[in-house]
């Protein structure tokens, strides 16, 4: 029996869902950051993305972080 899914050649490119995951990820910090306010918790999380997610997953996900609170959370 094949195979349903098609795979995408190995490339150097994020795949989307990688991108979807991590800005679903910032979007989490960012909410808890904003009910709990603790740092320490939040760059326990961050610090362990690299690890979980590839080279650079903390920088990308703390980016979208800014995105969201410049872009969503503080829009009027």
């Amino acid at each position: 029996m094949r195979h349903k899914y098609i795979y995408r050649k190995a490339s150097n490119a994020p795949s989307p869902s990688l991108e979807c995951l991590l800005m679903a990820c910032g979007r989490e910090l960012l909410t808890t950051w904003e009910v709990l306010r603790d740092k320490a918790l939040i760059d326990k999380h961050l610090s362990q993305l690299d690890a979980l997610y590839g080279a650079n997953a903390e920088a990308k996900v703390r980016q979208y972080m800014r995105e969201i609170h410049r872009n969503e959370r503080n829009a009027r």
